[in-house]
């Protein structure tokens, strides 16, 4: 997530070309490749946590994701190195793409820890309040970091907040080790009934909720990387163009905004559980389709009300998709294939709409040059999703917790 909450500065410093949309276009595709390995890493992993164990997969996951925190945090930039810095990030982008497909695994090893799926959706929404709130974080330490380095932001402050990613990969990896493995895990293990290659039995016998869930899952990634990634760009390039526009408040809105989105998500979460996740789910999509272009055309207006507006309108039906994600997608697989098949679905759905999202919605703007143009990005994705999540029937839901 720095490297995309870091476009501004990481297009400057790997890629200085004089057309400012084509350096942000070459550092999302950078984004983007990262994103393109993540269902590699879903396959791997989810391999060793079907039939090793969740508690395995994870930590090792973790560590390789800390280790490429660590290389991107001293990676010489183009002025020093010229061609060689941006092919050494693309690295660091792939190794740790690979990773963070194996962490999706997260999800459904929370909620294989639920009360006999009773509170599975609240569960899940942890899981991805664990993203919102890492998103946060990234935030936070680059205003922090940014206000304490001043002009000397641009030479070394920026890599502070790697230095800082790499000590709480640290810490989570202390933690996966003092984890308990599912108890879900540990049934199907005794019984025998784990499969021996997970990847070939879910595209074997699982086709049908792999794509469910991929599609269901497109319109919440979208509107992740676009909320946490593309808006936070987005507004720091107009305080370039707008005067009365200061950079640091503008983080602060944002920041604000991703700590809203993080409430409400676990409490979508929590009453999915009551009402119903597909229903919830449907409902947003709705909403996401609505507010995209009135969204777009705020955030455009120059102004801190408007933006606000802006970040309101899009934050509730966001939050909204984002809360019960996880446990619906969970409920399309049994136990001896759900690390897999979550992990595939959620990492698929990265990268044909999540990873893609800023790369596409700067591309949009630099050939249309119509600001709001990304909107349809959104409202695209949401018809999608809002499809799949009606066509979802009971034959399609396993509760084996």
């Amino acid at each position: 997530m720095l490297v995309g909450n870091l476009a501004n500065i990481i297009s400057n410093l790997f890629f200085p070309l004089k057309d400012k949309y084509w350096s942000f276009i070459l550092t999302f595709s950078v984004f983007a490749i990262g994103f393109v390995a993540r269902p590699f890493g879903a396959a791997i992993f989810g391999h060793i946590g079907d039939k090793y164990g969740r508690k395995t997969a994870l930590t090792i996951s973790i560590i390789s994701m800390s280790i490429s925190i660590a290389y991107m945090m001293v990676i010489p930039v183009y002025s020093s190195i010229g061609i060689y810095a941006p092919v050494l990030l693309i690295i660091c982008r792939l190794i740790q793409g690979v990773s963070l497909g194996g962490e999706a695994g997260n999800a459904a090893f929370l909620i294989e820890h639920s009360n006999n799926g009773k509170n599975n959706g609240l569960l899940g929404s942890y899981e991805v309040l664990s993203a919102v709130i890492g998103s946060l974080m990234a935030t936070l330490v680059i205003i922090i970091t940014h206000y304490f380095t001043d002009d000397n932001f641009l030479v070394w402050g920026w890599r502070i907040p790697f230095l800082i990613g790499l000590l709480m990969g640290i810490v989570s990896v202390y933690i996966r080790c003092r984890n308990s493995e599912s108890p879900a895990y540990y049934i199907y293990k005794e019984k025998n009934t784990l499969v021996r290659f997970p990847v070939v039995a879910l595209f074997k016998n699982y086709k049908r909720p792999l794509l469910l869930a991929i599609c269901i899952d497109c319109v919440e990634n979208c509107s992740f990387h676009i909320f946490m990634v593309f808006f936070v760009n987005f507004v720091n390039e107009l305080s370039s163009t707008h005067v009365d526009l200061q950079l640091n408040f503008m983080n602060v809105i944002a920041g604000i905004g991703i700590s809203v989105c993080g409430v409400l998500t676990v409490f979508f979460g929590a009453i999915s559980d009551f009402i119903g996740k597909r229903k919830i789910m449907m409902i947003a999509s709705i909403g996401l389709f609505c507010v995209s272009i009135p969204v777009f055309w705020t955030l455009n207006q120059g102004s801190y009300i408007y933006i606000v507006i802006g970040y309101i309108l899009f934050t509730v039906p966001f939050a909204a998709t984002l809360g019960p994600s996880s446990a619906a997608m969970s409920e399309l697989f049994p136990t001896n294939v759900r690390y897999t098949g979550f992990g595939l679905a959620r990492n698929i759905s990265s990268a044909i709409a999540g990873g893609m999202a800023p790369l596409v919605c700067t591309w949009l703007i630099r050939i249309t040059d119509i600001k709001i143009a990304p909107a349809l990005y959104v409202m695209f994705w949401a018809v999608i999703s809002y499809v799949a999540l009606s066509v979802i029937k009971e034959r399609d839901i396993y509760i084996d917790w």
